[in-house]
């Protein structure tokens, strides 16, 4: 898939494993996507806020300052965020999570490890106003 239809979005992670974040970032750079990485709970609504655009934010739902269910509601919280997809990134168990993460608001969920190949296509559907609710296999 051509990085060209991505190449104007910017996208928020949140994720405080510094691998999990590495790997999320390059695989959004890759199809073009620009991203901003934040690493605590605490700190992904002001930085969400401060962004002058933010098309997608990815939070992890272990986060060791905070839990990811909180933040999503803080971020549903801003009016200038209530459209924007957000997507759970997750290695918890998804038998439990998924039905636990869309009951909470989340626009997707993708279960770590991700799927490198499936990647392009689970964005493009995200930002089409899909949910994803995939886990690796």
């Amino acid at each position: 898939m051509s990085s060209e239809k991505f190449q104007n979005y910017i996208a928020l992670v949140v994720e405080d494993d510094a691998s999990g974040l590495a790997i999320l970032s390059v695989m959004l750079r890759r199809i073009g996507v620009r991203t901003v990485m934040e690493r605590f709970a605490r700190d992904a609504v002001d930085r969400a806020k401060k962004m002058t655009k933010v098309d997608m934010i990815f939070l992890d739902l272990g986060l060791p300052d905070g839990d990811g269910y909180e933040v999503l509601a803080q971020l549903k919280r801003e009016p200038a965020l209530k459209n924007v997809p957000i997507v759970a990134v997750t290695a918890r168990d998804a038998s439990t999570e998924i039905a636990k993460a869309q009951a909470a608001g989340f626009n997707g969920f993708l279960g770590k490890p991700l799927n490198r190949n499936r990647f392009p296509d689970q964005i493009r559907r995200i930002m089409d106003g899909e949910g994803v609710w995939e886990i690796y296999n």
